[in-house]
């Protein structure tokens, strides 16, 4: 067997992502999730069931992502 050496990017809470934008998105989640937790738990919030909580969190997650690699 031959060992490799391989890259990884490490997040502010220790986790390891094969490539840097999984990195990015996790260090989003890391920084939005108090907030976006207090949304989902809101009543404005529709998606109660866990499956659709989770699909919002993800798009909100992702949304934010976006939003800060493509700001002006």
């Amino acid at each position: 067997m031959t060992m490799q050496k391989v890259e990884v990017f490490k997040a502010s809470d220790g986790s390891l992502w094969e490539n840097k934008e999984k990195a990015e998105r996790h260090e989003v989640f890391l920084s939005k999730n108090m907030i976006v937790e207090e949304f989902l738990d809101n009543e404005i919030n529709p998606y109660r069931a866990i499956a659709q909580r989770t699909i919002a969190r993800t798009t909100i997650i992702n949304w934010e992502f976006w939003k800060n690699k493509n700001a002006e």
